[in-house]
């Protein structure tokens, strides 16, 4: 007998209705394929310069130093307190994130107004990715620093910038954000393949 096997819509599957916001209870492994691999360093360990730091991280490690230093011009460093939130769920984002110390929680509200912890990130990963690239993205999670946190934010108005100012490099910081971009997407689509595959077997 052919197993049929119904893929969820991309869009469903990135950003669930309310009405399914309960069933992340048990089932979050779709979700933490969004932010990558967990760090292979403790929180802060890594990255005090500032360009060596932009060079630790995995959309960047192709670049060159003189472009990188580019890149450290236009970057944003900013810091948060425990329990201060970097973003929150609803909200739309023009910024990618990327952690240089501290950790970072991920969480996601059930119907109920509780938040439910997804994921954690430690440094040099970066998040929210999706928000530099000109999409018209509204966030689904929110982001609390977790202690004392610094992070560094590339906006989209600075990748447009780049565009006009250096179109080389920004093309090649497009070009990897869209390889990041696909990978998660792939990995998004075999986690939720595997989740049915599962249900179905159990049945």
């Amino acid at each position: 007998m052919k197993r049929k096997f119904f893929l969820t819509g991309i869009k469903q599957i990135l950003l669930p209705h309310p009405k399914d916001a309960d069933a992340l209870d048990t089932s979050t492994a779709s979700a933490r394929v969004l932010f990558g691999p967990p760090p292979e360093t403790a929180a802060g360990a890594r990255g005090r310069d500032l360009v060596d730091f932009l060079k630790q991280v995995t959309l960047f490690e192709e670049l060159g130093r003189g472009d990188l230093k580019r890149l450290a011009r236009i970057v944003h460093e900013r810091s948060y307190g425990d329990g201060e939130y970097i973003y929150e769920e609803g909200k739309p984002g023009v910024a990618l994130f990327l952690i240089r110390s501290g950790v970072v929680e991920i969480m996601r509200r059930r119907r109920n107004g509780e938040e439910m912890s997804i994921v954690t990130l430690e440094p040099p990963a970066s998040f929210e990715e999706l928000a530099a690239t000109g999409a018209e993205v509204v966030r689904w999670t929110s982001a609390r620093a977790h202690g004392p946190v610094s992070l560094v934010a590339l906006g989209r108005s600075d990748l447009d910038a780049l565009s006009r100012n250096f179109p080389l490099l920004a093309n090649k910081i497009l070009k990897k954000l869209a390889q990041i971009i696909a990978m998660r997407l792939q990995m998004l689509v075999e986690a939720e393949y595997f989740r049915e595959d599962d249900k179905e077997s159990k049945q």
